[in-house]
């Protein structure tokens, strides 16, 4: 008997609901760039300085005209279908997979049909584009004059040229794991989109011509296979212009207004694309505000700030909430932060404060035990051998004095042991042996070429997908807790952080414990330095503001021996 799928959440509900409203909007927009980008286009490919009244007036009567919304439809229906293969992925999240395998596997469908979409936008613009030119560059087909059909190799080339530009993001950004990065300063959406669009087509121009020469000898490989004489073949009544393959490539490659248009193309595709990148980044990492408490009964459907925290199966929810709580915390409004040091009414119970502060807790510690578990057995950085120092004079010296005290008193050095050392049983030594011989074993088959690479685990993987992943929400949460500690001393009334500052100091200081053993080892990528740096200072700055506000409060704050010394290293400014 199948089992029956239990009820979504309606906290997971509500997020999902959060999640498709910015979805929608980023797709909305998705589509009415690609206005401004035909605008673009038109502008650059009708270009007239002679006549500019009529070349601007020209092109944007061609963007508004009826046809050309009828030959756009299929160019915005796969953005719309581009868009929500990227909202899947970021819904979805980063998911941790130990090896390559596991990852290629895992990943490989989602994978392909982003491939498959890639390269359907660019065939699509480039298809759609090629509309506004002249018929040299438009049509498949050009007359002749006994009837047959020319196979026009200058418009499939700008087809292919068009397909090979959505392969190429693919390989070279979409491959890439979605990751989420929010702003610093956070700005209106208008204002974001603008400086991006602005950006982004400037840049395309630039990154799509090497793309644009890799084509040409892409083109000219496949050319010299008869790939064009396979495309003749496969319309009846159809020849090609040269029946040579290096004429029809020299033919191609001496047109510039050719190879100009093309490199145009390719730069609108990775414009394309990369705008639709950066609004899904705009829209779902812009700040909302989550209620601390459920405002009325009637409105229960809508998601608290502690639940939002708890949503860990939408990542992208749970990250909006460590944003809400850190603006909450550093706020210089106070009337949010009232509502966390509030009792409830009736009854009187501090519910705001340890429904949040225990949440935050449960993340840090979580996140702690996750990231120490993942750096045993991490190879330590190699430390500057001293032994291989010059010596100095005094060292010498020093060494000759210790050597004739120890030669007067009869004291043996413990390196040269004369004691007979004992003879290992014979068990000892055959277990030893088979250990040896299994470590061989196992060492020559990781050293077979591509074994290791797909199917072993580097050391460090999980300590840089932790880093990567939830470093930012943990360093909003830190910092969040001692900002709310730190503010209690003059707006908590009730005194309802008193109570569980311990537990605060003591999750912050496992944190920090844990942190600075990740520093000594050696980590196999360097892109994550970043998060490092930012996780180590927020979480001594939290330390240092706590440390800071109740320095005359220590001896009356139940803490362990060790979390009083460890805490009087920040008091005193001196931390280890």
């Amino acid at each position: 008997m199948a089992t029956a799928v239990g009820p979504v959440p309606s906290r997971e509900l509500e997020g999902r609901k959060i999640c498709v409203e910015r979805f929608i909007y980023a797709i909305v927009c998705s589509v009415g760039v690609q206005f401004v980008l035909l605008t673009i286009f038109l502008l650059l490919v009708n270009s007239s300085l002679l006549h500019p009244i009529g070349w601007i007036a020209g092109s944007f009567r061609l963007v508004v005209s009826l046809s050309t919304w009828m030959w756009i439809l299929p160019l915005i229906s796969a953005v719309i279908v581009h868009g929500i293969c990227l909202a899947k992925s970021y819904l979805a999240g980063i998911q941790y997979c130990p090896t390559r395998f596991q990852q290629i596997y895992r990943s490989i469908i989602t994978q392909s049909v982003m491939l498959v979409v890639n390269c359907v936008v660019g065939f699509l613009t480039a298809w759609f584009y090629t509309r506004f030119l002249r018929n040299d560059y438009s049509v498949l087909f050009l007359p002749k004059e006994n009837g047959i059909s020319i196979l026009n190799e200058k418009y499939l080339f700008l087809l292919l040229g068009g397909t090979f530009a959505g392969v190429y993001y693919f390989v070279r950004i979409q491959s890439e794991k979605t990751s989420l990065s929010f702003p610093v300063v956070q700005q209106p959406r208008y204002q974001q989109i603008r400086s991006h669009l602005y950006s982004i087509i400037y840049r395309s121009l630039f990154k799509s011509f090497v793309p644009t020469l890799v084509y040409v000898s892409f083109y000219y490989t496949f050319n010299c296979f008869y790939l064009r004489y396979k495309l003749a073949n496969m319309f009846h009544g159809v020849v090609l212009a040269e029946e040579s393959s290096l004429g029809a490539l020299y033919s191609v490659l001496m047109d510039i207004r050719l190879v100009l248009y093309c490199w145009i193309l390719s730069s609108q595709i990775l414009s394309n694309m990369n705008l639709m990148q950066v609004l899904f980044h705009i829209f779902l990492t812009e700040y909302r505000q989550f209620p601390v408490e459920k405002p009325t009964v009637l409105n229960d459907s809508q998601i608290t700030l502690v639940e939002a925290l708890a949503c860990e199966k939408i990542p992208v929810i749970q990250q909006l909430a460590a944003l809400d709580l850190f603006t909450i915390a550093e706020s210089c409004n106070p009337s949010r932060r009232a509502r966390l040091y509030a009792l409830s009414v009736p009854g009187g119970h501090p519910y705001n404060w340890r429904l949040v502060s225990g949440e935050c807790i449960r993340l840090i510690k979580d996140y702690t035990t996750q990231l120490a578990k993942s750096i045993e057995g991490a190879t330590l950085k190699p430390v500057p051998n001293v032994a291989k120092l010059r010596p100095t004079a005094s060292m010498d010296a020093e060494k000759l004095l210790m050597k004739q005290y120890n030669e007067s008193f009869g004291i043996r050095s413990l390196s040269s042991s004369v004691l007979p050392t004992e003879v290992p049983q014979q068990p000892d030594v055959i277990s030893k042996a088979v250990d040896r011989h299994l470590d061989a074993i196992r060492e020559s088959f990781r050293n077979i070429p591509g074994i290791y690479y797909f199917f072993g685990e580097p050391k460090t993987a999980r300590t840089c997908h932790l880093l990567t992943t939830q470093s930012q929400q943990i360093v909003w949460i830190a910092q969040a807790l001692a900002s709310l500690a730190a503010h209690s001393i003059r707006e908590d009334q009730f005194g309802v952080v008193q109570n569980d500052l311990p537990s605060v100091i003591r999750t912050l200081l496992q944190l920090k414990l844990v942190v600075d053993k990740v520093g000594s080892i050696q980590l196999d990528v360097k892109k994550i330095d970043r998060n490092y740096v930012a996780l180590k200072t927020a979480t001594k700055r939290s330390l240092y503001r706590i440390a800071t506000v109740f320095a005359d409060y220590l001896n009356d704050i139940v803490l362990e021996p060790s979390d009083v010394k460890a805490l009087q290293g920040f008091v005193n400014y001196r931390e280890a």
